[in-house]
């Protein structure tokens, strides 16, 4: 479990990156190729955290309980306090931090309101949020690149694909 805490700090360090790469003007300008900038997307990722949160209290995480539209996704500032919160909440062992079975709801239909509960774990569900923080980075770094903000390149690419690059000498 503590390998999973240190991955997770991991991605919550990059999200922390591209936040202060982005801050000012650029943090919620919609990228031209689709409404989300850079802000709704780490208000997104941020959501996930939260509700991973809430839902160790009483063993169900329901990723559709989020807060869309909060003002995270326009004020940088209170990501970058939301996010060291998360980073030092990972980084101390707790008790809801053990393995241990949850359930997990989520909505699975496109086309209408249909909610499944599973059953997963704890380490499932922190290896499910570090693959979720890098696909939203991977987004949000392309709208970084397109308002021409500097962002490291490591950021955004799957464990894996950083693994393969690596191993090219990239």
């Amino acid at each position: 479990m503590k390998q999973l805490r240190e991955a997770t700090v991991e991605a919550l360090l990059q999200v922390q990156q591209l936040v202060i790469a982005s801050e000012g003007k650029y943090y919620n300008q919609p990228s031209i190729h689709s409404e989300s900038g850079i802000g709704k997307h780490i208000r997104h990722i941020l959501d996930h955290f939260l509700a991973f949160q809430q839902g160790l209290i009483n063993d169900h995480i329901d990723y559709n309980s989020r807060h869309r539209d909060s003002e995270i996704e326009n004020d940088a500032g209170l990501a970058l306090q939301l996010i060291k919160q998360l980073i030092e909440w990972f980084k101390q062992p707790h008790a809801e931090l053990k393995e241990r079975a949850v359930k997990v709801e989520s909505e699975i239909s496109l086309k209408q309101q249909q909610n499944m509960l599973f059953d997963s774990s704890l380490s499932r569900e922190l290896c499910y949020l570090i693959n979720h923080t890098v696909h939203h980075l991977a987004y949000a770094k392309l709208v970084a690149k397109e308002l021409d903000i500097q962002v490291d390149e490591v950021i955004g690419i799957a464990p894996g694909t950083a693994t393969y690059l690596r191993q090219q000498g990239h």
